[in-house]
């Protein structure tokens, strides 16, 4: 849980950030009501532009008519009547659209349409920031989830290392306690643990035969005390395939696991639990 806290820090700190920005590109009403006309003329200036290229031509009409009125000066009051034509125009309102061209001199009628390019300018600009913004927090998300990830597979490493020398201080302890016997080679315990570990996380396990099945029956005393007892209750030795589905079975791993794991059809798992059945209960594994 400490290990998410950064990670989530910095998404949070990001976010709030484009927040921040998106929040800072909407003029507030102070500003509106400033005290100097011209200024005010321009904020509403671009607040229809704003509200135009959102489509809302209802308010981007007002804002722009509200630009003409507030204009001190004829470079503001003349862009402003473009704007508001172009609005006109937009909306279909062919006889304001007429009256206020009258306004305008002939030569300065493609000036009404290159309000079109700025729109799109506008446009252009806003969806480049949207993409960046994107592609910022899918970077941020894709960052968090690969250190997740390298997290958790650490701490899987750590467990089978601490599993492992778990197994070794317990073979050590009890070293002392066997007489006329040889120590079971480290080794062969890490391969007897491999296999309990391929068994349990339903690996293919087709391939391993009558070594990996000894090292296995050599690791469980030490590993799962009661599974070692239960398999010594065989009538008869088991081959390599039966101890595994014995332990299988013990784990409570369905025929369709086995199968899987086996590599073959369930029907053959049947043909092998009919067969293991004759020497071992195989009822006592599953209830143990």
């Amino acid at each position: 849980m400490h290990a998410m806290r950064r990670p989530l820090a910095l998404m949070l700190t990001a976010f709030c950030l484009l927040s921040a920005c998106q929040r800072a590109e909407t003029p507030s009403s102070a500003t509106i009501r400033g005290d100097g006309g011209q200024d005010s003329a321009a904020v509403y200036q671009d607040w229809a532009y704003r509200e135009m290229f959102d489509n809302a031509l209802d308010k981007a009409e007002a804002y722009a008519y509200r630009s003409v009125m507030l204009s001190n000066d004829s470079t503001m009051e003349y862009s402003s009547l473009v704007l508001l034509c172009y609005i006109y125009y937009r909306e279909g309102k062919q006889e304001q659209l007429q009256m206020l061209m009258q306004t305008i001199s002939p030569e300065n009628y493609a000036d009404v349409m290159d309000v079109q390019w700025q729109v799109e300018q506008v446009r252009a600009d806003r969806d480049r920031r949207y993409y960046a913004a994107a592609i910022i927090l899918l970077l941020l998300i894709s960052g968090v989830v690969c250190y997740w990830y390298i997290r958790r597979m650490r701490t899987l490493a750590a467990l089978y290392r601490q599993r492992m020398d778990s197994v070794r201080r317990e073979m050590l302890s009890k070293e002392s306690n066997f007489t006329n016997s040889a120590v079971l080679p480290i080794g062969e315990a890490k391969q007897g643990i491999d296999v309990l570990f391929a068994i349990i996380n339903d690996q293919n396990i087709s391939q391993m035969g009558k070594q990996e099945e000894q090292a296995v029956l050599h690791t469980l005393p030490m590993v799962d005390a009661s599974l070692a007892a239960l398999l010594d209750k065989a009538s008869a030795p088991l081959t390599p395939k039966e101890t595994f589905f014995c332990i299988m079975e013990y784990y409570g791993k369905s025929d369709r696991q086995k199968a899987c794991s086996f590599c073959c059809s369930e029907q053959a798992i049947r043909s092998t639990k009919s067969r293991l059945s004759k020497k071992i209960d195989i009822a006592i594994l599953r209830s143990a």
